[in-house]
């Protein structure tokens, strides 16, 4: 039985694709190009990274793409990126039942906090491992590996959650 869990941030714990888009989609106008966000949200999907060295590169941005897309998505409100449903309720449930929760996110913990603090769930982790950290990004398992080792946690009472593969085969 799982006992832990290593949650992902973006899209697992919180709904922040319709935010992500929009900041990406207005970076892109800024520089005067139109891409339909269907076409963002796929790309988003695969990663950010991914989205933002696809595009930069296509419409040749270099890093002034990432620069204005982090300045825009800076603005988004945490009520832009609402928790799913029974976030809160099965954090808690976890905690209750003896384990415990960790995010792993590729976001930087100011970013995080923003949101887990207006929603009032940072407590509901024992630690938050953000880029700030320093680790490989995902699907690298180096931040996995650190919150196992750290709270000598067992592997086969270990839970990732994630919304892609390489929240997944991280672990």
């Amino acid at each position: 039985m799982f006992k832990n869990t290593i949650w992902d941030f973006d899209g697992t714990l919180c709904d922040t694709y319709p935010s992500i888009v929009r900041s990406m989609k207005e970076a892109l106008e800024g520089f005067g190009y139109e891409v339909a966000e269907e076409e963002i949200l796929w790309n988003v999907k695969k990663t950010l990274g991914y989205a933002l060295e696809y595009y930069a590169e296509k419409f040749g941005l270099g890093e002034a793409l990432e620069k204005k897309f982090v300045e825009l998505s800076k603005k988004a409100s945490p009520t832009e990126r609402p928790l799913y449903d029974y976030t809160k309720e099965i954090c808690e449930l976890i905690i209750d039942r003896g384990g415990m929760n960790f995010i792993v996110t590729h976001r930087d913990l100011e970013s995080t906090l923003k949101v887990t603090d207006y929603y009032g769930i940072t407590e509901l982790f024992t630690e938050i491992v953000t880029r700030d950290h320093g680790f490989a990004r995902k699907p690298d398992p180096e931040a996995f590996n650190y919150i196992v080792k750290k709270y000598n946690l067992r592997k086969e009472e270990t839970l990732a959650i994630g919304d892609r593969a390489l929240d997944i085969i991280a672990d």
